[in-house]
């Protein structure tokens, strides 16, 4: 394997801005020598370092595969922008983050997929590894490609780029898949003897290069069909039995530079029973399953004395649905407070439960609080799922107003099925009502911010049939909001318009749509997350030069007789569930 750390250390970090992102030195870093392991597996996290060393799914991966005998397991992150420039300049390939390795010499390479807007940022990871682009172009001794999370869940825009997908929960398949690895590599197997034997014999892996699409006259998809008698004809996606086979980090990596999270997270819970009929995390993630409070605890108390943090925050899709909450607050608050420890809870659901939560600690952090309304009118939250009330939401905040809150953050979708004027016009009015419910408890008006996203469809959830609206609809809506909300306490804030179209694209497409990731990298596009790097141009050229329509898979609603692109991708309830509740959903709107 290439060492690459005197090249790294002498003609990237001085010539990069905020060089300690690249150092590697963590604390609590667990990668032995590559080079002595009967497999090495490299985890890649397809945006920059701030974000990457705050994800927790890629630390459990990272921590359960450096368990396993005779596997190394290191990381690598997507360098930014300027650092790539350099690299290109002086010839310095992707490297491992600790063992200071070419990414291009591990057994297994896998991306952690979390969010449409990376997928420029691995198309640019791999070139800089000196790993080709598409998977048809690899060759004996480069890695194997894996993909997981939730693009995985609707991977044929990615189909071309990737050797195998893991969609669902990673650790139990991504653990057989290395030790596959590791038994056909001592016997000599072939690259594509690898790829094969996956897709044959492991439940959960998708090997896309074994599937054929078909295609109508009209451009809808006939059918993706496997070109071989002996692959699945469809993939179930993976799911663990229970928390216990996701051990807890009780040592986590310390990030050397700044962070979007710098706190201790500790997950207590996998899957919502909610139900919201948009949420494609939470309509995957089932069944429901939790950590012991005991368990919590124990790891809390380790990885505090591990890290020095001095926040907690337990991580869940609905933490106010974790069966044991109050007695688990209280126990951390206990143990915790004396020391000057806060706890966050960043997943609450506004109901009876929300207005007793606040007085239970005050060690519960109160910068501000934040609650899902995802919509203003109650007709449009029963059509969705979202059973919350008016009534819920207003006595939940001033709950937190009592017990020493002093704002709130709402998140709100606009362009829902079956909106209407006055459906907009209540998102100020509710918010506006939040704040004054602030006036009861001490005479001034509560700060409001109030985030606005735009409805995309996704896959695996009943709404995924649904048209998204267009632009003009969604600046039609932003225009509104910040009329109504000019010289107020309310602040609207407004994901991107352009971006959130994008991601319909990219989560609704079929195989066909790679042509357009690969052109737009190869056109600039990177980063697109982030605001300062998102050039929606670059996107729109990209679809033209490779004759892809987005309003075809954003804005057309989709016949519920037609193939989805990740109809092969199935889960434990199954489309049958999923047409119910959208037939359910459209009668309650026509109703």
């Amino acid at each position: 394997m290439t060492d690459l750390k005197d090249i790294v250390s002498e003609k990237l970090l001085p010539a990069v801005s905020h060089p300690a992102q690249y150092v590697g030195l963590e604390t609590n870093a667990r990668c032995a020598s590559p080079a002595s392991a009967r497999v090495s597996v490299c985890l890649a996290f397809p945006d920059t370092y701030s974000v990457g060393i705050s994800h927790l799914g890629s630390q459990v991966l990272y921590n359960l595969l450096n368990a396993m005998p005779s596997v190394c397991c290191d990381r690598t992150y997507c360098p930014r922008l300027d650092a790539q420039q350099v690299m290109r300049d002086r010839g310095v390939p992707l490297w491992s983050w600790e063992s200071r390795l070419a990414v291009r010499d591990f057994d297994i390479l896998g991306f952690s997929l979390g969010y449409e807007m990376c997928v420029t940022n691995v198309l640019a990871m791999l070139d800089l590894a000196g790993v080709p682009v598409r998977a048809a172009d690899r060759k004996e001794g480069q890695p194997l490609v894996v993909g997981g999370d939730a693009l995985a869940d609707s991977p044929e825009p990615l189909a071309n780029f990737f050797d195998l997908f893991i969609p669902g929960d990673g650790e139990t398949p991504l653990a057989a898949l290395v030790e596959l690895v590791s038994r056909l590599k001592a016997q000599g197997a072939s690259r594509q003897d690898m790829i094969l034997e996956a897709a044959r014999t492991l439940p959960s892996i998708y090997a896309p290069r074994f599937y054929q699409p078909r295609y109508h006259a009209d451009g809808t998809l006939a059918a993706l069909e496997p070109t071989r008698a002996d692959v699945p004809r469809t993939i179930v996606r993976s799911h663990i039995a229970s928390m216990d086979l996701s051990p807890p980090i009780a040592a986590p990596l310390v990030p050397l530079a700044e962070a979007v999270h710098d706190r201790l997270s500790v997950e207590i819970m996998r899957g919502c029973p909610n139900g919201c009929r948009f949420c494609q995390a939470g309509a995957t993630r089932l069944p429901v399953r939790w950590r012991r409070a005991d368990e919590v605890v124990d790891v809390a108390r380790k990885a505090l004395a591990a890290t020095g943090c001095r926040e907690i925050s337990l991580l869940s899709l609905s933490a106010s649905d974790y069966p044991h909450l109050d007695e688990l607050i209280e126990r951390l608050n206990a143990e915790f407070a004396p020391q000057h420890v806060s706890i966050s809870l960043p997943s609450l659901r506004v109901d009876g439960q929300l207005r007793q939560l606040p007085k239970l600690t005050s060690a519960v952090r109160k910068g501000g609080l934040t609650v899902a309304a995802e919509a203003a009118s109650e007709r449009l939250r029963r059509a969705i799922r979202k059973d919350i009330t008016d009534d819920d939401l207003l006595a939940g905040v001033k709950a937190a107003y009592q017990s020493g809150w002093r704002s709130v953050k709402v998140y709100f979708m606009a362009g829902l099925p079956g909106e209407r004027d006055e459906d907009i016009d209540a998102i100020w009015q509710l918010c506006r009502r939040l704040s004054d419910a602030r006036k009861e408890v001490d005479g001034q008006r509560g700060a409001i911010t109030a985030s606005v996203s735009w409805f995309v469809p996704k896959p695996h959830t009943p709404m995924q049939w649904c048209a998204m609206r267009d632009a003009e609809y969604f600046f039609a809506v932003r225009r509104r909001l910040r009329e109504l909300s000019r010289r107020s306490p309310v602040t609207f804030r407004f994901h991107r318009i352009e971006r959130s179209i994008l991601e319909a694209v990219l989560c609704r497409g079929d195989r066909r749509v790679g042509a357009a990731i690969e052109a737009a990298w190869r056109a600039g596009a990177q980063m697109d997350s982030w605001d300062e790097h998102f050039d929606y141009a670059k996107w729109l050229a990209a679809f033209s030069q490779s004759g892809v329509e987005a309003a075809f898979y954003a804005h057309r609603e989709i016949p519920t007789d037609e193939t989805l692109p990740w109809a092969h991708i199935t889960d434990r309830r199954g489309c049958d569930f999923l047409l119910a509740e959208y037939r359910r959903m459209t009668e309650e709107l026509a109703g």
